[in-house]
């Protein structure tokens, strides 16, 4: 039944496809899930009348939720995307999602390889996790938070990334400030660059804590996360930290 109700969202999602914003946007991410072409405006537009004419009538919300997430099973960038806007816009609003129990299946998503690229990744993050973490609070934040030591990337990713929604609340800086020191510790870029993008955020509200994250992992640092960690520095002290790291 989940089934069928994802190849009518599919059907039209491929009739507004466009040639054009496909090749785009497998430019742009590259080694990423293909695309059809489809602007998110109109995916979630489609969501939502799919939703209304087809899912509501049969499904109730927890069959909507095992929908939405079975979404992610599909090849194309955009079905992921509608599983993402379902979520967003209209299952956690209705407190179809509990983080106490839904976030115990999100893992599913990464390690089963139904999210495997940074585009679709951090999508998830700040359109379901981080929303997620506003509504339920630090009891949800602390689950999602115990992500950094995943195996699989994307996952351990996800365990910063989904804070740049709540950066400017200091309750759960201790939580981030964890995680940037397991992840600057990884080698791959994409662990480097979620570190970044977060304390880049964090730096708007608390660059006290993004100064001694810095300059206690500064070893770990690649040059390209350096840059952006502290780019809310003036350029002096962006240099500091730049010649300690090459030091």
């Amino acid at each position: 039944m989940v089934a069928a109700y994802g190849a009518v969202l599919l059907r039209l999602l491929r009739g507004v496809a466009d040639a054009g914003k496909k090749a785009w946007w497998e430019a742009y991410v590259k080694e990423g899930a293909p695309f059809l072409g489809v602007p998110m405006a109109q995916v979630r537009a489609i969501v939502h009348a799919w939703r209304g004419a087809t899912v509501s009538p049969a499904l109730d919300l927890e069959q909507q939720v095992d929908l939405a997430l079975s979404l992610f099973e599909g090849e194309y960038t955009e079905e992921k995307l509608a599983s993402m806007l379902y979520l967003q816009e209209i299952l956690i609003p209705a407190g179809a999602v509990r983080c106490t129990r839904d976030t115990d299946r999100f893992p599913r998503l990464f390690t089963d390889g139904l999210i495997y690229d940074w585009n679709v990744c951090d999508w998830f993050c700040v359109k379901v996790l981080g929303p997620l973490i506003e509504r339920e609070g630090m009891a949800c934040a602390v689950g999602i938070s115990e992500w950094r030591t995943a195996e699989n990337l994307w996952q351990a990713r996800a365990s910063l990334v989904a804070f740049v929604n709540v950066a400017d609340d200091s309750v759960y800086h201790p939580l981030i400030e964890e995680g940037c020191r397991v992840l600057m510790q990884r080698e791959e870029r994409f662990a480097k660059t979620a570190v970044a993008w977060v304390l880049s955020e964090v730096g708007k509200h608390d660059p006290a804590l993004v100064r001694r994250v810095v300059t206690e992992n500064i070893e770990h640092f690649s040059a390209e996360s350096l840059n952006r960690a502290i780019k809310r520095f003036g350029e002096d002290e962006r240099e500091v930290f730049r010649r300690l790291r090459r030091a």
